[in-house]
């Protein structure tokens, strides 16, 4: 497998390829910061100039995809402007705002293919350093949740893992891809982020079909068939139940039953006062520290609560382009299966963590193509109706086209 990579939907040169294999790998490297306990305003700071730098090397206008976000960001930094100013935000809440959005637009010149392999690389690190971490006894347990680096929170490195394990479907190496996944699924699985360990089985589970899909179909036949019965032999011989609340910790005492979904019940009401609250201008983006409440813990409560109505237009643009994704990307679209059970349970909303950067990365990317397959679509129904209007059999020629 080439490491930086030309893709023919992607011109470009080897140089651009390497820039962008750089930029991701350097996204990538935020684990550093936690295991040698770097300040993270100084971190972010010194990537988002090597990004910078990057970008004046290749000496290229913004990408489409850098474009595409500009609506979402201008209404995310007008709301965050009024509502700051209104609720007397604490400026350097606002200050994370403008710097996730410089970061993001800036980044966004860099997605691809190369960009997505040079994360995985830097997530494969990641992931190795922090087993032989922890198979040393380095690492802290509380409740029986295995730390992140430095006794950081555990929801933070599984949220880094899930955002290797995306990047890793769009790397075009589904092969490689699939043996590199589970790597990154060991560490979530003991700092016990449920909501990423889904989402990296679903990264899992595309990356075995697409694997499948490149091998002769009596292969995967075969491979079908023994899987199936593998399922069954499991059915007939596991108590199904306990290995779901096992894994998912369905009865444990601090975060399964009776604790409202690990207390995210009590979050989600929280956030929802606040926007009844506060419903014009919201309750501020420091509401969690200067109100001394609780965090939404859910990415679409957090506009409202932060914004009011205003983040709710915020909201409004991320989903228009979310939306035309899923339903004219195409293949595209599979790929946002794996951020379902990290937008309905992350703690997340404008970051700059992997999760949810690679979010709101991908969505832009792929609005530009998706909207092109729109536009198609809407141009070909009007002709499509008129072709089988004239004639019957003009019908199916428009339909081959």
């Amino acid at each position: 497998m080439q490491i930086s990579y030309i893709s023919r939907e992607e011109p470009g040169t080897r140089a651009d390829a390497r820039l962008c294999l750089m930029a991701g790998a350097t996204d990538g490297l935020i684990f550093l910061s936690y295991m040698f306990e770097i300040d993270q305003s100084i971190y972010y700071s010194a990537t988002i100039i090597v990004k910078l730098i990057l970008l004046l090397l290749r000496r290229k206008p913004a990408t489409e995809a850098a474009r595409c976000s500009l609506p979402f960001l201008y209404a995310l930094l007008l709301a965050e402007l009024i509502s700051a100013v209104v609720n007397e935000v604490e400026p350097i809440s606002s200050v994370r705002i403008l710097v996730f959005s410089v970061n993001l637009f800036i980044t966004l010149n860099f997605v691809s293919v190369s960009y997505w392999r040079g994360l995985v690389l830097s997530t494969v690190v990641n992931a190795s350093a922090y087993l032989a971490f922890a198979t040393r006894g380095s690492v802290g347990i509380v409740y029986g949740r295995y730390l992140y680096f430095s006794e950081s929170h555990p929801n933070l490195g599984a949220e880094i893992f899930f955002g290797g394990a995306f990047a890793a479907l769009l790397t075009r190496a589904p092969r490689l891809s699939l043996f590199v996944v589970p790597l990154f699924f060991v560490p979530a699985f003991l700092m016990q982020g449920r909501a990423a360990e889904l989402g990296i089985v679903c990264a899992e589970a595309i990356l075995g079909w697409q694997s499948l899909k490149r091998v002769h179909h009596l292969v995967r036949v075969a491979l079908v068939v023994l899987s199936l019965f593998v399922v069954i032999a499991v059915l007939l011989n596991s108590d199904l139940s306990g290995l779901a609340n096992k894994v998912l910790l369905l009865d444990d005492s601090y975060r399964g039953e009776g604790t409202g979904a690990s207390g995210r019940g009590r979050f989600w009401e929280n956030a929802l006062e606040m926007f009844i609250q506060n419903p014009f201008f919201g309750a501020g983006s420091d509401f969690v520290t200067r109100l001394r409440s609780i965090q939404p813990h859910n990415f679409f409560l957090y506009p409202l609560a932060y914004y009011g109505f205003m983040g709710l237009a915020v909201l409004a643009i991320f989903v228009q382009r979310f939306g035309v994704v899923t339903l004219y990307g195409g293949a595209a679209a599979l790929y946002l299966v794996p951020f379902v059970p990290m937008l309905a349970f992350n703690d997340r909303f404008v970051n700059l963590n992997v999760y949810p950067t690679v979010l709101f990365l991908y969505v832009f990317y792929q609005y530009p193509r998706s909207r092109f397959n729109l536009n198609a679509a809407a141009l070909h129904a009007p002709i499509k109706r008129v072709t089988s209007l004239i004639h019957p059999s003009m019908k199916q020629i428009s339909d081959k086209h």
